[in-house]
């Protein structure tokens, strides 16, 4: 058969299996998660032989398994510093051994009442890392708890006991929990800030592609002056803010129409304009340099980033957060909707909109400078 003699028909199997490879390699990213390093704040705020029980715990749990490396970073902090540091992101959790805590431990039995042990979530940094964080710091303290539950039995013996001392000889330590940056009903779990963040990119990429092919089909029938090309930029631009307003208020009417809980109507809607016009820029410049081949190229930016977008780079392998979450730009607004949605801010959400900006103010330098590419013309021969 003559389509099998055809080089281009084998290109498609190759293609298929490039493609799905990209596609698989989320799978690396998101098939086994293995937690390493989860940070974690320690806050010290009594002394004593049970809160150096505690802290010892805490050490065998930091040492790892097998040569491993833990699942659980701790670092002391100061209670009055900890909001502060949840804001900042520096933690997902936090261990507090509470001020009376060595005397409730030592009294448990003639108080009849559990020594307490806190537990603060960090919900809004990330929901996977802090549901995770919460898990492990709860099984910590069901384990003092057991063993000093196992030491109380020993030591009664044959004791006669009422219910109220049969509770606390159960569980003579417990934990109490206490969520900050919450995690708001009715935004997906969570999720909602890379919900609205990926249109943004996806409008800026094929947005900034149709303008291209049209500025190239001008650029094509005619040959334009410098000062004609950059007139014909200055309408690429204009056409980015057109499509970037397109964009953030179809993404915030679709999500009030879904039922998303946003902090703000018009702050989503003009943050992720502003996301997706920076965004457009930087689509804008690479493709005015070297063209169609750049779809290509976000592309597999966007499909490499999917994997990572929603995961806490301590459960990511070494690769994914060494080469692929420092090159996707989606994550950059989606850490900046994650601010406005839990953690209150404004429109300027700090580093992730510096990094945005940033990413817009390179996209247009780059832009401009391809006035000066040099133009292929064509030469007809006689």
């Amino acid at each position: 058969m003559r389509l099998f003699k055809e080089k281009l028909a084998w290109v498609a199997p190759i293609a298929v299996i490039l493609i799905i490879a990209l596609f698989s390699l989320n799978l690396f990213a998101q098939g086994d998660p293995k937690v390493k390093n989860l940070p974690i704040a320690l806050i010290t705020s009594d002394e004593g032989s049970h809160v150096d029980a505690v802290k010892e715990a805490i050490e065998q749990m930091s040492k790892g398994i097998e040569g491993e490396e833990p699942m659980l970073a701790f670092s002391s902090e100061k209670e009055a510093d900890i909001e502060e540091l949840f804001a900042q992101k520096e933690y997902y959790a936090a261990l507090v051994i509470p001020e009376g805590y060595n005397d409730a431990v030592q009294n448990a039995m003639t108080s009849n009442t559990s020594a307490t042990l806190k537990i603060y979530i960090n919900q809004g940094f990330n929901m996977t890392g802090a549901n995770f964080a919460k898990t492990a710091l709860n099984g910590l303290v069901t384990q003092i708890s057991d063993q000093y539950s196992t030491n109380l039995i020993g030591q009664l013996g044959d004791q006669q006991i009422d219910a109220n001392q049969a509770s606390v000889l159960v569980h003579p330590v417990v934990s109490e929990e206490k969520v900050f940056n919450a995690i708001t009903t009715a935004t997906a779990n969570g999720s909602a800030p890379t919900l609205l963040a990926v249109p943004a990119w996806v409008g800026a990429l094929i947005g900034g592609f149709i303008v291209f092919l049209a500025t190239s089909s001008i650029l094509k029938k005619e040959m334009l002056t410098r000062k004609q090309t950059l007139r014909l930029m200055s309408g690429q631009l204009l056409f980015g803010v057109i499509i970037a307003l397109f964009s953030g208020f179809t993404v915030a009417t679709l999500a009030q129409i879904a039922g998303i809980n946003m902090p703000s109507y018009f702050l989503v809607a003009f943050f992720v304009s502003f996301a997706a016009f920076c965004f457009y820029l930087l689509v804008s410049a690479i493709t005015a340099w070297i063209g169609k081949p750049a779809i290509t190229l976000f592309m597999v930016v966007m499909l490499l980033g999917m994997g990572v977008l929603m995961t806490p780079q301590e459960m990511l392998p070494s690769f994914f957060v060494n080469f692929i979450r420092p090159w996707v730009p989606i994550r950059f607004a989606s850490e900046g909707l994650r601010e406005i949605f839990y953690f209150g801010s404004g429109f300027y959400t700090g580093e992730s909109f510096n990094t945005i900006l940033g990413i817009g103010i390179a996209g247009l330098l780059i832009f401009l400078l391809s006035i000066f590419k040099p133009v292929r013309t064509k030469t007809s021969s006689k």
